[in-house]
């Protein structure tokens, strides 16, 4: 056997959009349920529940009912997308040219690096809250600072690739799962573990069904990437192992984040609602605890960003532009800089980060549901254009069923969009998500059959 020598760890990938060759796969699939844990074992996932039961009125156990549904839901797709890696040893972005045509694949490539930008910056400002905590000023300006700090770091690490990362992430994971542990276990006593939701009737249910899509869209915002870190897999793995370790490495730290983040806000709802959830733990946690865990959610996001950048630079070689890593991580860096520096300068980050789940699940689903028709189900010659078709017609219908006053709000004053009676029918309900999914389906297979 040849020495593996382009994935190793502290080094730079070598390997760019081609297909892993067999004799230098490896690692077994189980290993994915701690590289996903590992983007999910962070302050996004805990802010993420929070939501549910700052903004749209879920009691605890509700919360976390919506929160655990909407999750493994998500995952179960992401682990099934997984297995287009140890089949094809190509990023995901790169295999679905085979279903959608190089130049459909060009518009899910262009839409992943929306993506991957887009969550660096929400990294960004993540770390940049959690560090002005720390140092114990809430002030925009000091937030602003320390996002361009955070930023030049993730950029600087990002260049190297998929072994550095899942080293880094598994140890980084676990560390962080421990201080989390003992947080929680000393606010307990704080917790007001029975409070129950403040809305009721039909809006319970439209808030009940926007807290699920909110937790789906933060798992299917990864679907891109999904074999971009199971391709190093040999191409024995079995599907069913490949498809359930992911869904494990997610849905575990979401439940258990999850419940941690239903629960903050009742320790102090108002101030929960005003500053976030990172003030509540500075306010009622004891500093020798409450520090490490602000400097490992700054070390977290940043190694969350290693993701982001990586996927970024797979992406825009699969778009046909050339460029080396650091150039990739750098513009990608600058993009994701900006866009962080809208939502700490200009806008309020909970409704931006709100906003960025719900723009990404309008045609991450329907993308996914005609890609795994296509590798389970037809795998004869491919149709690109019945493939596009698909996928924008389920993006399409599914723009009738966004809530667009949730959605933009905070910046348009009296809104009244096309879709009002409707959504005031589904009681604010967002079906979106699901709805794509739906119409892609059909689309695609009586198309195919």
């Amino acid at each position: 056997m040849a020495e593996v020598t382009a994935d190793a760890f502290g080094r730079v990938e070598t390997h760019g959009v081609d297909a892993i060759p067999a004799h230098e796969r490896h690692g077994k699939p189980r290993e994915l349920a701690f590289l996903w844990a590992g983007a999910f074992v962070n302050y996004a996932s805990l802010f993420t529940a929070s939501l549910l039961t700052t903004y749209y009125g879920l009691g605890v156990w509700d919360g976390l009912l919506a929160t655990a549904l909407g999750t493994v839901s998500a995952a179960l797709i992401l682990g099934l997308l997984s297995n287009t890696g140890p089949s094809s040893g190509l990023p995901q972005i790169i295999f679905t040219r085979r279903i959608f045509g190089l130049r459909g694949s060009y518009l899910g490539a262009g839409l992943t690096l929306f993506l991957a930008v887009g969550w660096f910056a929400v990294d960004c400002v993540i770390a940049a809250q959690a560090g002005a905590q720390l140092l114990g000023a809430g002030n925009r300006w000091v937030t602003f600072g320390l996002v361009l700090l955070i930023a030049t770091i993730s950029v600087v690490v990002a260049v190297y690739g998929h072994q550095t990362i899942k080293i880094l992430e598994t140890y980084g994971a676990v560390t962080f799962a421990v201080l989390s542990a003992a947080l929680f276990l000393v606010l307990a006593p704080q917790f007001h573990w029975t409070q129950a939701a403040t809305v009721a009737g039909p809006d319970y249910l439209g808030a009940f069904v926007l807290g699920f899509m909110t937790c789906f869209a933060l798992v299917a915002s990864w679907y891109p990437f999904a074999s971009d870190y199971s391709r190093y897999l040999p191409q024995s793995s079995g599907t069913g192992a490949v498809t359930l370790w992911p869904v494990v490495g997610v849905a575990a730290p979401m439940l258990l984040l999850g419940l941690f983040g239903l629960l903050l806000p009742t320790i102090d709802t108002r101030l929960a609602a005003g500053q976030g959830v990172l003030a509540v733990i500075s306010a009622h946690a004891p500093a020798w605890l409450a520090i490490p865990f602000f400097v490992f959610i700054v070390a977290g996001e940043v190694w969350a960003n290693y993701l982001d950048v990586y996927t970024a630079g797979l992406v825009t070689l699969a778009m046909g532009i050339k460029l080396r890593r650091w150039q990739t991580a750098l513009a990608c860096g600058i993009l994701g800089a900006a866009l962080a520096t809208y939502a700490v300068l200009i806008s309020d980050f909970h409704a931006a980060y709100e906003d960025f789940l719900i723009l990404t699940y309008l045609w991450a689903p329907a993308w996914a549901a005609v890609v795994l028709l296509s590798f389970f189900v037809f795998e004869a010659k491919a149709r690109p254009r019945l493939a596009v078709i698909a996928w924008l017609a389920g993006t399409g219908t599914s723009l009738v069923f966004v809530n667009y006053a949730n959605l933009f709000g905070n910046v348009v004053t009296n809104p009244s969009f096309f879709n009002a009676r409707l959504i005031s029918g589904l009681h604010g309900a967002d079906l979106s998500g699901l709805v794509s999914i739906g119409v892609a389906a059909a689309v695609y297979w009586f198309g195919r059959r």
